[in-house]
């Protein structure tokens, strides 16, 4: 396990962690089942790669107490408690991200985690000062078929007036275990922006949780997977509308080939004294054979009658007519499914701001409906 530039507050906070991961047991999840997980021994992990031509990214390891203690408060998120506490106390990476007040990034900023049979802890923080903007993408990549366990934290703080789009890239070898558990807190006229995509991993578990402490702030996800084989994924989304005139949406876009297995979770919490808010959570999945299943479960919650807010889900399998006609213009099978499931996806891959991610993206949705 590496050694830490170890303040008090951040041994603490792990000892915390430690505490709370040595207590619990093991999930054993109703929907997706963790059969063959493998719970490594923690190792050290030096494969991150940075790159960032205007805003300065350390590694959270060489960062004190007093610029991230005010994001080591207790706030209820991640895919379980268990895997919170675990990267809480044995986290063996991660990138800690400030954006100076006023600042507007011109260039994203890109944290890769690589991976050939690697355990990937990370513990990633990202802090926009007022009136700062940035983009960011951090991107998960096995570059072998080995074996990789991800377990993560991602804290993300917008100060009031500031801008984050953060981009998680999730490309990990078919072999791997995926869990990411993301928080934001939005300040006054901020705004908070997840890109979801997930294309690897055997089981991935992820979620992202966003507090709308302050009024005026925003919080807008979109998201796509692609599974196939006898994958599966649970992703969730919880936002907390707490102050007024808050505003989040939720727009998640799936296929599902093979025999793999999606759940979707949305939880949106529209507090008392939320007023004039709106929500909004919408799940559409593609069904490309008929031996997949996909579960979703959305929820709202809502204490303040003076808001607006819904939700739906969809999931069905392509269009026979529409299959034909392409077909009968010429279009292979394979052709004219990608076409229809590019159709669904490009509006979210167009939101990352990289032409070669943007195209590595759709490559891998090729190969793995084709294969």
């Amino acid at each position: 396990m590496a050694k830490l530039v170890e303040s008090s507050l951040m041994e603490k906070y792990r000892e915390t962690n430690q505490k709370t991961y040595s207590e619990l047991d093991m999930p054993n999840w109703k929907r997706l089942k963790l059969d063959g997980i493998v719970i490594p021994e923690f190792k050290n992990y030096d494969k991150m790669e940075i790159e960032s031509r205007d805003v300065s990214v350390r590694n959270i390891m060489d960062v004190s107490d007093d610029e991230i203690g005010e994001l080591v408060q207790d706030r209820a998120f991640g895919v379980d408690p268990k895997f919170t506490a675990m990267a809480g106390a044995y986290f063996n990476t991660g990138a800690f991200i400030k954006v100076p007040q006023g600042f507007n990034s011109k260039k994203p900023v890109m944290v890769n985690y690589m991976s050939s049979g690697d355990v990937i802890i990370d513990h990633n923080v990202i802090i926009a000062e007022p009136f700062s903007s940035v983009d960011i993408i951090i991107g998960y990549n096995g570059v072998t078929e080995d074996y990789s366990f991800h377990n993560g934290i991602t804290m993300v703080v917008a100060k009031e007036g500031a801008k984050i789009n953060l981009i998680k890239l999730q490309r990990l070898s078919d072999a791997s275990f995926n869990f990411d558990s993301i928080i934001g807190i939005a300040g006054r006229d901020s705004s908070i922006n997840w890109t979801v995509i997930e294309m690897g991993s055997y089981k991935s578990a992820v979620n992202y949780t966003s507090y709308m402490e302050n009024p005026g702030s925003e919080n807008m996800a979109k998201g796509i997977f692609f599974l196939d084989g006898k994958r599966g994924l649970d992703m969730s989304f919880k936002v907390y509308h707490i102050a007024p005139n808050t505003v989040s949406d939720i727009d998640i876009r799936g296929a599902l080939k093979d025999e793999a297995y999606s759940v979707f979770r949305g939880d949106l919490d529209i507090r008392r004294g939320a007023k004039k808010s709106k929500g909004n959570e919408k799940e559409s999945v593609l069904l490309l054979d008929r031996s997949v299943r996909s579960d979703a479960i959305p929820a709202l919650k809502c204490a303040e009658e003076d808001v607006e807010a819904g939700h739906a889900a969809s999931c069905g399998e392509l269009n026979e007519n529409t299959l034909y006609y392409m077909m009968s213009r010429g279009l292979s099978l394979d052709e004219a499914r990608m076409l229809l499931v590019e159709a669904s996806f490009n509006p979210v891959i167009d939101v990352i701001p990289d032409d070669e991610i943007r195209e590595s993206v759709k490559e891998a949705v090729k190969r793995r409906l084709i294969r």
